[in-house]
């Protein structure tokens, strides 16, 4: 079955069966690809991705270092590494579907851990979420708004993910808001979002959403039984 997810193009949007591309313009260096399907990685995308990361200036803040956001025991066989943009909308599909499945099956049974890392490619307001879930994380609430963005979503960059609306989500969900709205203007862990990006970079990743489950990857928003098989394949020791 074709892998959905998102990848950087180069056009206007049109509509396809297997989701919105773009079609025509000039592409930004700093875009990714829209996975519509698994297949070979460009030495283009690679170089994209090279150079956002070289971009990167030398005079930026070192990142405030964080606990990476995990859910399952710390003792479970199987890691699945994620990395994922808040603004995909095949990541949203994947985490609104898949991973509740996943958890069901193998992360409350202890088998499976789930490690989120940021992909934070799609723009501003990509960074400002990524950055404000992490501000969520230090009252112990990274997963309940990882879980508010992805039920949030509408259009890109379009305001959605404004800092006001950010900080009404920290509220939502109960946050102590002086504290978490500090975080959200600061931009406190916005190194530690760009750290994230440059590993993917590093790992050769060129869209969102990319797993590894036990170190076996898996590209774009494949469905529940692409995990089930790769989970027991690792939980088998094959």
């Amino acid at each position: 079955m074709a892998a959905e997810g998102s990848r950087p193009t180069a056009r206007r949007p049109r509509t396809t069966p297997e989701g919105t591309r773009r079609t025509g313009g000039r592409r930004p260096a700093s875009r990714l690809r829209r996975w519509a399907f698994p297949g070979l990685i460009t030495l283009a995308g690679v170089a994209a991705v090279a150079i956002v990361v070289a971009g990167v200036s030398a005079a930026t803040a070192p990142p405030v270092r964080a606990a990476t956001p995990t859910l399952g025991a710390s003792t479970a066989p199987v890691t699945i590494v994620e990395y994922a943009d808040y603004q995909c909308p095949y990541c949203a599909t994947w985490a609104k579907t898949v991973e509740p499945q996943i958890k069901q099956a193998y992360i409350d049974t202890g088998k499976v851990r789930l490690e989120w890392h940021d992909m934070a490619w799609m723009g501003g307001e990509s960074k400002d979420a990524a950055n404000a879930a992490r501000c969520a994380g230090d009252q112990g609430q990274f997963w309940a708004y990882h879980d508010l963005l992805y039920r949030s979503q509408a259009g890109q960059n379009s305001g959605a993910f404004s800092k006001d609306r950010l900080k009404a989500f920290g509220r939502q969900l109960g946050l102590k808001a002086a504290t978490f709205d500090a975080c959200v203007d600061s931009d406190k862990y916005g190194g530690a979002v760009q750290a994230d990006f440059a590993q993917a970079a590093k790992l050769g990743i060129t869209g969102t959403p990319a797993f590894f489950v036990n170190g076996q990857r898996i590209e774009g928003a494949q469905p529940y039984s692409a995990f089930q098989s790769a989970i027991d394949s690792a939980l088998a020791g094959r």
